[in-house]
């Protein structure tokens, strides 16, 4: 489950990491840097980042390009695979 940290009082967001402990480290940096080491006033979080979109759209551009070469080649993914003895 991604982890993002927030500090309301900046309104900054760290970058969404895949363990709770990339966004504590994010967040002992701010702190560090930006309020001298100690807890924003309003207080900071860490909570759910909810994933991209983009690997879905990566994905579909991928397969949308395997059909291109498919259809201009006539060469399928599979046949490649079976040349090289992976099948």
């Amino acid at each position: 489950m991604p982890h993002r940290y927030h500090c309301p009082d900046c309104n900054q967001s760290g970058a969404a990491h895949p363990s709770k402990q990339g966004a504590e480290r994010d967040r002992k940096n701010h702190r560090k840097t930006v309020h001298g080491g100690m807890s924003p006033p309003s207080g900071d979080r860490i909570g759910y980042a909810p994933p991209s979109n983009r690997g879905l759209l990566i994905v579909l551009a991928v397969f949308a390009v395997l059909i291109l070469i498919r259809q201009i080649t006539g060469v399928a993914p599979d046949d490649f695979a079976r040349w090289l003895g992976l099948i």
